[in-house]
């Protein structure tokens, strides 16, 4: 048996979070045992351990975690009772594991200085689910932007020495981290973020638009929105300005998921943030996924879309452009280009009675377990 203990900001089914979850409840159960150890838990995951869950109520620790995120340079001096070695080595699930699965390590929950002991002791693999380990970047760097240097000097300083195996979700995320000084010559490997195909899948247009209330007649073109300042990532700014160039054409109409905010416009539907089962039916429901990403270094939602035969129109950002392996009624846009992304909307239109989109299977949840498996018995027995 093979003791893996996940460390993670947060416990959760979105994100970074919901891909640990997935890995651990995924695991073969007679090879590999799983633990996982994050700094908030807000939804009671099985065989978890909090770091403030016992200790703070619920209301502090929603306000302690977004402070943590939002002001996580500050967190990082203002915490001492964060996880340390001193604590984590008292841990049973800490002592029984072999490998020490590292997801997002900021936000000051997390004593990073304390790798270089937990490297004597176990093997450390590190999945990046962002590139915040060599960009530097936080949420507020436009308020702080010298602290960019200083964040990855810090970074530099814990994290080069250290003999860690590091995990790209793609190989945009891989190839941006492989000639930088804080991975060296530590072995990368790309293992890409998989989705649940058991609920993401395609349901006969008609049927998802007549359980969902949508209208036949019309072109629905459907965006997720993000929320508050990570809106304008998703690029809900071009969604807006592509439904006010058709808000004279009553046969296009306009979702958005996940975003509240000031509505002006007749030809855009909100929704707030649903469950996978319903994003699965509006996915199948709409004839256009539309998301102008402008930051992914994956980009779930494409492959979930795809895999519920919607057509996607995306720009190139990231790792985005890899998930479409055929570009057959898909459109990927020049980064920023409006007008491209316009053109690219243009088509789909005239071709959604024609086209027809699959996923390919290596972003199935099915293989992506099926590497990290693979990656934990390699570690082990070297």
């Amino acid at each position: 048996m093979i003791h893996i203990l996940h460390i993670n900001l947060i416990a959760g089914r979105s994100g970074a979070a919901g891909l640990c979850q997935s890995i651990i409840d995924g695991l073969d159960s007679g090879q590999f045992s799983s633990h996982q150890l994050v700094g908030y838990d807000f939804v009671g995951q099985k065989n978890t351990t909090s770091k403030y869950i016992t200790t703070t109520s619920k209301r502090y620790k929603t306000i302690r975690y977004k402070g943590a995120v939002g002001l996580n340079f500050l967190f990082e001096l203002m915490t001492p009772e964060c996880i340390d070695y001193k604590r984590l080595s008292q841990q049973v699930f800490y002592q029984q594991a072999d490998i020490i699965h590292l997801h997002s390590i900021q936000g000051g929950y997390f004593n990073r200085h304390d790798l270089d002991k937990i490297s004597t002791e176990k093997k450390i693999i590190m999945t990046l689910h962002d590139d915040w380990i060599v960009s530097g970047n936080d949420q507020n760097n436009n308020l702080f932007p010298y602290k960019k240097n200083f964040q990855y000097n810090k970074r530099l300083e814990v994290l080069q020495p250290l003999p860690i195996t590091y995990v790209g979700v793609s190989d945009w995320m891989s190839n941006k981290i492989k000639n930088d000084p804080i991975v060296g010559s530590n072995a990368i490997y790309t293992i890409y973020n998989g989705i649940n195909t058991s609920i993401f899948k395609e349901t006969d247009k008609i049927q998802a638009r007549n359980q969902l209330g949508l209208p036949l007649d019309k072109t629905i073109s459907i965006s997720i929105a993000g929320s508050g300042s990570k809106s304008n990532l998703k690029g809900l700014q071009y969604v807006k300005k592509l439904a006010k160039q058709y808000k004279s054409d009553s046969s296009v109409l306009f979702m958005t998921i996940g975003n509240h905010t000031y509505n002006s416009y007749e030809n855009i539907i909100e929704l707030p943030f649903i469950s996978q089962q319903d994003i699965a039916l509006y996915f199948s429901a709409a004839d256009i996924f539309l998301y102008p990403t402008l930051a992914d270094s994956f980009g779930l939602v494409v492959a979930e879309s795809l895999a519920c035969g919607c057509p996607v129109i995306t720009f190139n950002t990231g790792g985005v452009p890899e998930i479409i392996t055929n570009k057959k009624g898909n459109y990927i846009a020049k980064y920023k280009d409006y007008d491209d992304l316009l053109q690219g909307f243009q088509g789909a239109i005239k071709q959604k009675n024609t086209i027809s989109v699959s996923l390919d299977h290596k972003f199935s949840l099915h293989h992506m377990i099926q590497q990290y498996q693979e990656l934990y018995l390699k570690l082990h027995n070297t």
